[in-house]
């Protein structure tokens, strides 16, 4: 951030304005830590500037007597390796004026190598292994690709976004130290509660997450924040990701599934595919009444059991957060004796059932038999359209409170998809998925045959915790042919010269469909698509696989090896073709990803060639047409 640009957002805050007192209020905390982050960055550009002039000895490592290792003089690769081995450099220091302060000479010995021919031109992608949700790229174009080459219309391109990144200065990582700086104060300070300061839009940035966008303080758990003398922020404070809770207990669990990812593909914090907010799961009702639970305790426990203490004399007297901590966790787990829940509770057990008497009286009218929503009976209606992945886009997990229905504003039920696991449905809930039932073969596998397995057949891997028969659980000793991408069983590969450029090459032999290698990249809308398009198309190479119909899969920035698998046969234009790999998409864990699988027995050393079809090859498609036609 320029000072320039401080300056100006500082006078800006400082405006007069007829707002409420949060308004000004924010505005004058805001225009504060603007003025005391200017000065030390000043202060501190300085001092970095000033230590740059400073001379450091470095002590010469001393060469060990004896070594007959030959060292040579600088040169341009090519020269004499008999000329001169050491040479003289004159070293001037300089003060902080300009004027020389000391001359010292030092010598330097180098090895002489030999000529090395240049690498080949290739085009660099970020390596990774999974794939990376991108959505649409920034509506601030970063650079003008191609201006210098004139058969690339980059003045059409520049439409596909809305602004230059450089004349935009509306963004700066400064900002984001400073709007917490802001917020933190006013939190600590002038005790203004986050969504307060938020919903005045003072700040340059949103503090909480929205759909489809994270928030600043999500943000601030992914980045190191900067050091600088005028923040009060402690190191291990955390902002909350989304807006608080009324319970400690309650607020620390939606900070926890902010965080975490519960899908079985990841099952790891910072997802980088799943980007929206896992929820909580809706509380549970009551399906025991307190009565029954009370019966099934038959020893006391040691916290001050309801048993030995059947009169209470003095009335226990909990907190506010006491008591919401205890409807937090009666909201997780209701049917719970009240020995149980005074150990999560650090309280007294009689202090737990008095409270629990008062919060949920044992009513005579509580319904056990379909406590959770579940209807008695089959859905009348049951329409899925999730099977073919060019037709459908696997949506959010649904968490709502009853079956999966029009009233209950079910997502799986308006995309018309199958209930997956993540989903906090009931388990009875009559759209879920329910797995295949295959088992072994006299060849020892299983699901392998798309008229036997119902996973398969529904394009899907299958599911380790449904498919219980076929062995998908157990990724060391699976003999299910249809859960390889989730496994990881992919072959050993290696990129090299090809007959085509870079290629492929497999490095152990491969059945028949055994998996070689995930094809992985960047999720990409349609307009991303549209816009990245045009660069690939004056290149000649895309790496763009259609998803489903709403994300396509891009592997020009980040991708794997298999980015670099050629294409080999006509395209469907005729019946003949050479591939020996074919691409398909699967429905892994609510996720859709592509794998490239072995259509027939590969050896070692084969080069790995898919036939990319005529979607990418328009021209010759229609020239193919054209001929038949004639």
């Amino acid at each position: 951030m320029s000072l320039a640009s401080i300056v100006q957002a500082n006078e800006q805050a400082l405006q007069p304005s007829g707002d409420s007192p949060i308004h000004k209020l924010v505005q004058t905390v805001f225009a504060e830590v603007l003025a005391e982050f200017s000065g030390w960055k000043v202060k501190y550009c300085e001092h970095f500037i000033r230590s740059l002039s400073h001379v450091t000895s470095t002590p010469r490592v001393p060469i060990p007597d004896g070594d007959s290792t030959p060292l040579h003089a600088v040169g341009k690769a090519g020269e004499d390796p008999d000329g001169d081995t050491e040479r003289m450099v004159a070293l001037t220091s300089y003060s902080e004026d300009g004027t020389p302060r000391s001359t010292s000479t030092i010598s330097l010995q180098v090895v002489h190598t030999e000529l090395f021919e240049p690498h080949k031109p290739y085009e660099y992608c970020t390596p990774i292994s999974r794939n990376i949700f991108r959505g649409d790229d920034d509506d601030m174009m970063p650079f003008i690709p191609y201006a210098d080459d004139p058969t690339f219309d980059h003045v059409d391109h520049t439409l596909c976004y809305g602004s230059f990144a450089w004349q935009d200065d509306d963004y700066d990582p400064d900002l984001e130290v400073i709007s917490l700086e802001a917020a933190y104060r006013l939190r600590t300070v002038h005790s203004l509660l986050y969504q307060d300061t938020d919903s005045t839009g003072v700040l340059p940035f949103k503090l909480f997450s929205t759909p489809g966008k994270p928030g600043l303080f999500t943000l601030s758990r992914r980045r190191d924040l900067l050091k600088w003398n005028g923040t009060t922020i402690p190191c291990p404070y955390s902002f909350p990701s989304s807006l608080p809770s009324h319970g400690i207990i309650q607020h620390r669990l939606e900070l926890t599934h902010a965080l975490f990812c519960p899908n079985l593909n990841c099952i790891e914090p910072l997802c980088p595919v799943h980007v929206e907010t896992n929820p909580v799961s809706p509380p549970r009702k009551q399906t025991i009444r307190l009565s029954e639970l009370l019966k099934r305790v038959e020893h006391p426990c040691d916290a001050g059991c309801f048993l030995q203490s059947r009169t209470v004399e003095v009335l226990p007297r909990w907190s506010e957060d006491d008591i919401d901590s205890f409807k937090s966790i009666l909201d997780i787990e209701p049917d719970m004796i009240p020995c149980d829940h005074a150990e999560l509770c650090f309280k007294p057990c009689h202090e737990i059932l008095h409270y629990r008497r008062s919060l949920y009286p044992d009513f005579d009218e509580l319904q056990t038999e379909y406590p959770n929503g579940e209807r008695k009976g089959k859905s009348r209606s049951l329409e899925f359209q999730d099977r073919d992945p060019l037709k459908f886009t696997p949506n959010e997990p649904c968490h709502h409170s009853g079956p999966c229905d029009v009233l209950s504003d079910c997502l799986c039920f308006k995309n018309k998809a199958h209930c997956q696991r993540n989903c906090r449905c009931p388990g009875k809930c009559a759209r879920r998925w329910k797995g295949c039932r295959c088992a072994k073969a006299r060849d020892g596998m299983s699901c392998v045959k798309v008229k036997r397995c119902s996973c398969l057949k529904a394009r899907r891997e299958c599911d380790p915790e449904l498919c219980v028969k076929c062995g998908c659980r157990y990724p060391e000793t699976s003999t299910c042919g249809n859960s390889q991408i989730q496994q990881g069983h992919f072959k050993k590969l290696e990129v090299k010269e090809s007959r085509w450029g870079a290629g492929v090459f497999i490095l152990e032999p491969a059945k028949q469909g055994e998996l070689i290698v995930e094809y992985v990249g960047e999720l990409i809308y349609e307009m991303t698509f549209d816009s990245r398009g045009e660069v690939a198309e004056h290149l000649g190479r895309s790496y763009v696989f259609s998803l489903n119909n709403t994300l396509s899969l891009d592997s020009s920035r980040a991708g794997n090896m298999s980015r670099f698998i050629n294409h080999s046969g006509s395209s469907g234009v005729s019946s003949e073709t050479q591939c020996n790999c074919r691409a398909f998409a699967r429905l892994v864990n609510g996720e859709h990803r592509i794998g490239i699988f072995a259509i027939m027995n590969i050896d070692a050393g084969t080069e790995i060639l898919i036939d990319y079809g005529p979607v990418f090859f328009p021209d010759q498609k229609k020239n193919a047409e054209a001929s038949h036609s004639n």
